[in-house]
């Protein structure tokens, strides 16, 4: 059987062991993907160490310092970063291969190869190094094993076969390295900042130092010849690459790289980028003259605010004795017809109701001029950023009923647009900031929990953090109430509900003004009227299907002490004189004259 190994895979290939115990030792533990050749065996028995899944293999200019190439050979480091794609004696490399092309092989040590395989590669390979290991074995144990290993002549020479990491992103032969510029250009020049004097105080002559307080300006790199110098330029020659990562863009670091010979991937960041020109030792890299000027201040001079209109002229000014007016489109013409009618249009258009009406968006639910939305099309977008967990639930109608999550986006089902803001955020594949998704989802307000007057309010809430005053007056024509809060001394959670009367008494109280005393049907009107069967229902509601009511313990026998329909706190009645009103002098503004409201 033969193995094909892929870029990102590791074929490890061993040969013969002393004893043929060692050898069947390594059959019986080898999996049925690839190929090991025992000297003890006629035929080949397969073992195969495929590379890959969580362990990096990839191989930095650093992890190549111990790498010894084939005897009479040099080994040539033409890149930042290498793949290992194999790992197999010399003589089984094909070195012909069209697939190797720009690759490099090298020996490696055995604490960085174990470093690139997965558990199971690091037994077999502890196996053809006549280490005994089985699959009860753990990996810091192997790799113990390993290190403390001396290679004896019965252990197998292996090779690991480089390929550079950017091979596959690489253009067509000939072709110039994207993003990479050519060291003698304008365009390499220009991506150089200002060098500072301190950082290159070193490299200057005191001629050179003394030509400026701030820095100096890169005017032109070149390699050799002659160079032509304006009047205060200067030429340095090799400036170290440490100084000139520091002033230079991502681009002029992969050029200084590619001048250098080695190839800096375009996806790096720049402080790595930086890193890699650091490390780097010039052993036979062609010289570079940077031509520098010196320059100023970098601090932009202050503009005069002057206006242009002001008068720069020195000569005195004299007034005309006399100012000739045009009075021929004076007095303005009587507005026309046609001019109310334009002004008028203009009025109208701007209170339609495409104009005026807002409607709500389907990812965040905010209401926004129906004139600004966009038509919803869920195939424009990546809604799969617009999923999150435990943000919403099903409703639920019994306690066996499971908990339940909505699947897919969180949208708003009954809403069909979408605002400009989400619109836009969705097309970078962002998730808007107002959007649902962003645990702001409540879902539909039951039938339950609508129109639900201020006493049974505070009848469901487990939080009480205020008291209120209910001020109701009665007149001849309508009837008016408000309510005046106090913060409560400390808040309150309640683990049972409803509250007892007399403890609801303490929170709420309600103070009745008339000419007469409330009847049934102007109680029924009052904003602490409390009915029982809408109480019992936005009880058992949220503890099916809220969170913070899951624990909460509906007192049922409390609930029974409330009328079906009424007030349950006493009243404060207070009698006026149908003469005064129901208006008190000391709430009458100064112009008042109405004594009934």
């Amino acid at each position: 059987m033969q193995a094909v190994s892929s870029p990102y895979s590791v074929h490890l290939t061993a040969s013969s062991h002393t004893s043929a115990n060692i050898a069947a030792s390594i059959v019986q533990s080898t999996t049925s993907l690839g190929i090991a050749y025992q000297k003890a065996f006629d035929l080949p028995q397969p073992l195969v160490l495929i590379g890959g899944g969580a362990r990096s293999q990839l191989l930095s200019v650093n992890d190549l310092v111990e790498a010894v190439p084939p005897e009479g050979e040099e080994l040539k480091i033409g890149h930042a970063e290498y793949v290992l794609i194999d790992y197999v004696p010399l003589d089984k490399i094909k070195r012909d291969a069209d697939n190797l092309h720009d690759c490099i092989v090298c020996q490696l040590p055995l604490g960085l190869i174990m470093q690139k395989m997965k558990v199971e590669e690091v037994r077999d390979l502890c196996k053809l190094h006549g280490i005994h290991a089985t699959t009860r074995d753990t990996r810091p144990v192997l790799e113990g094993w390993l290190k403390e290993h001396q290679c004896t002549n019965a252990c197998e020479i292996s090779y690991a076969v480089l390929r550079p990491h950017a091979h596959l992103a690489r253009p067509t032969v000939g072709a110039a390295l994207l993003g990479i510029v050519d060291v003698e250009s304008a365009t390499f020049a220009d991506a150089f900042k200002i060098l500072s004097k301190e950082i290159i105080l070193p490299l200057l002559t005191r001629e050179q130092a003394e030509a400026t307080l701030v820095g100096y300006r890169v005017k032109r790199v070149a390699r050799s010849g002659t160079i032509h110098l304006d009047p205060g330029d200067f030429v340095l020659k090799n400036i170290p690459l440490s100084i000139l990562a520091q002033f230079t863009t991502i681009q002029g670091m992969r050029s200084l790289g590619s001048h250098h010979g080695f190839e800096i991937p375009s996806r790096w960041a720049k402080a790595k980028c930086e890193m890699a020109l650091q490390q780097h030792k010039c052993e036979n890299c062609l010289n570079l003259h940077f031509v520098l000027t010196p320059v100023g201040s970098t601090t932009k001079p202050r503009q005069q605010r002057r206006g242009e209109w002001l008068d720069s002229d020195p000569s005195p000014f004299l007034w005309e004795s006399e100012v000739t007016l045009d009075t021929d489109s004076y007095p303005p013409k009587p507005t026309t017809m046609h001019d109310i009618a334009v002004a008028m249009r203009g009025y109208c258009q701007e209170l339609t109701p495409d104009i005026i009406e807002e409607d709500g968006c389907c990812v965040c639910a905010q209401l926004t001029r129906r004139s600004e939305m966009l038509q919803f099309d869920d195939t424009a977008y990546d809604l799969s950023i617009l999923e999150e967990l435990n943000c919403t639930r099903l409703e639920r109608f019994s306690p066996k009923d499971p908990i339940t999550e909505i699947k897919g986006p969180i949208l708003e089902s009954k809403l069909k647009n979408i605002c400009p803001t989400c619109h836009d955020s969705l097309k970078r594949n962002r998730r808007p900031k107002m959007a649902l998704a962003n645990f702001l989802w409540m879902g539909q307000v039951p039938e339950c929990l609508k129109d639900l007057t201020l006493g049974e309010c505070a009848l469901i809430s487990r939080v009480r953090y205020n008291r209120c005053v209910v001020r109701v007056l009665k007149g001849h024509a309508k009837m008016v109430a408000n309510v005046i809060s106090f913060e409560h001394p400390s808040k309150k959670i309640y683990e049972r509900l409803p509250m007892p009367k007399e403890e609801l008494a303490d929170v709420l109280s309600i103070l009745y003004t008339g000419t007469e005393p409330p009847g049934d049907d102007d109680l029924r009107r009052t904003p602490v009227l409390v009915r029982k069967e809408r109480v019992r229902a936005a009880l058992e509601w949220p503890k099916l299907n809220h969170k913070d009511y899951a624990d909460l313990s509906i007192d049922y026998e409390t609930l029974g002490t409330y009328e079906l329909e009424g007030v349950p706190i006493g009243l404060f009645k207070k009698n006026l004189p149908e003469e005064e009103g129901n208006v008190l002098a000391s709430q009458k503004s100064v112009f008042q004259s109405d004594e009934d409201q």
